[in-house]
């Protein structure tokens, strides 16, 4: 049986996968091997080995299952029989061909589509596809549960411009796969159209902070944060406490968490120069934010362990929790933690904030191209900021405040009931015989 080693390189930085067998499986046999940047890569192509018997997989296999690259002959060879080339043989070949996206963004494609798309039509000839099968395969993907965005992202960067390139001249000016795209003016499913998840009250946004609070008074102050100054995931979870300017009343956008080759890791600038930026926040929030701040450590809001907060980490063990609380107590459904920066936006722009101050605010590269270039951004926005955001807020930040002092008078009784009870179990010291 194949096994999967983990190597990392010398410097420390990069971990690679390498699935290693003896040919047939027997002890004398020749090892072999090949190495992967990722494991679930290893994983998969350990049981394409260890299903052929301990044997390298044959260049079929390769190609079917999106090894294609280890297999180059192969997967550069056109099909003997165009029109039997199959959708998942056609857009494996196709994913090779591409030069622009990075290769994780490859790697997205590959597996979306090998779970969304290869199950019902990986097998089919390309050129047998017909429109009536992939609207039934939209509506199969509506039924399993995605939204109609999720179905609209598979279909727009993946399935859509394989059908394209399928009506386009090989390379080699072999004819057309196909003479039509049959996403081509093809509508997306009905599926159920949910409220805008967005705080439009102060109720609204009392009930989500309260049951926040009562959750988890540290995950709390996070998301009132993040609603306070609009902020991304990626700017609020990377937050320093340096980045905290008390005598401004501001937070600066001076790093981001973004997530590379599936891990989240903290780049020292933001994507663009709009995104480093000052950020005013209330006079309350910022009293929030500077206890943190002068608590020290490496982020203002840390997980349990003292590092950043993961979105998936965060989202189930605290967002889903605070989500269905407050749910139960009125907030209208399908709320979402983006939706809190759609929220705080959606208030300044009704209450009249200028386009300037508010493209300041939310980080944006432009509201409109006449805006980007003839309007500059300045500080004056600051004061109808922290005033929108504090009626707007106050009644949960009160609330939050009560919750937190009861949290901590609880936790204080709890601790002196153990100490209490450690005290009277605890052994005498002194005035026994010797052992």
């Amino acid at each position: 049986m194949a096994t999967i080693e983990k190597r990392t390189t010398k410097d420390g930085k990069t971990t690679r996968w390498r699935v290693k067998w003896r040919d047939g499986g027997r002890r004398d046999g020749d090892w072999d091997g090949e190495t992967f940047d990722y494991q679930a890569d290893a994983k998969r192509f350990k049981a394409l080995v260890d299903a052929a018997g301990n044997h390298r997989p044959s260049p079929e296999q390769l190609v079917e299952h999106g090894f294609g690259h280890l297999a180059p002959a192969l997967a550069t060879a056109p099909a003997q029989d165009p029109a039997a080339t199959t959708f998942r043989q056609y857009a494996l070949a196709w994913l090779d061909t591409l030069t622009k996206p990075s290769e994780e963004t490859k790697r997205k494609y590959r597996e979306r589509l090998e779970k969304h798309v290869f199950p019902v039509l990986g097998d089919k000839p390309i050129a047998s596809i017909t429109r009536r099968m992939m609207r039934e395969w939209q509506t199969g993907l509506l039924d399993a549960g995605l939204s109609r965005k999720t179905i609209a992202n598979i279909r727009g960067e993946s399935v859509f411009p394989i059908f394209r390139a399928s009506c386009l001249p090989g390379e080699d000016e072999e004819p057309p796969l196909r003479t039509y795209n049959p996403l081509e003016g093809l509508a997306l499913p009905e599926g159920t159209r949910y409220e805008p998840d967005i705080l439009e009250t102060p109720e609204e946004a009392a009930i989500l902070l309260t049951a926040a609070y009562e959750v988890d008074p540290e995950a709390a102050d996070l998301l009132l944060t993040k609603l306070a100054g609009g902020l991304r995931w990626g700017e609020v979870a990377a937050l320093p406490p340096e980045a905290v300017r008390k005598h401004l009343g501001t937070v600066e956008i001076r790093q981001v968490l973004r997530k590379v080759n599936r891990q989240w890791v903290v780049e020292p600038k933001p994507k663009t120069k709009q995104g480093y930026r000052q950020v005013p926040l209330h006079p309350l929030v910022m009293h929030v934010v500077n206890q943190r701040a002068e608590k020290g450590g490496k982020f203002l809001f840390c997980a349990p362990r003292g590092n950043h907060w993961r979105y998936e980490d965060f989202y189930d063990w605290r967002w889903v929790k605070i989500r269905m609380m407050a749910e139960s107590r009125g907030l209208r459904g399908h709320m979402t933690m983006h939706g809190l920066r759609h929220s705080l936006l959606t208030l300044l722009a009704s209450e009249g904030l200028e386009l300037s101050a508010l493209k300041g605010v939310a980080g944006h590269r432009q509201v409109s191209t006449t805006m980007d270039v003839y309007v500059h951004h300045t500080t004056t926005h600051h004061e109808p900021v922290r005033r929108i955001v504090g009626g707007f807020l106050e009644a949960g930040i009160r609330a939050g405040e009560q919750q937190r002092a009861a949290g901590v008078a609880r936790a204080g009784e709890i601790r002196g009931r153990i100490h209490g009870s450690w005290r009277e179990r605890r052994p005498a010291t002194s005035g026994g015989p010797g052992r």
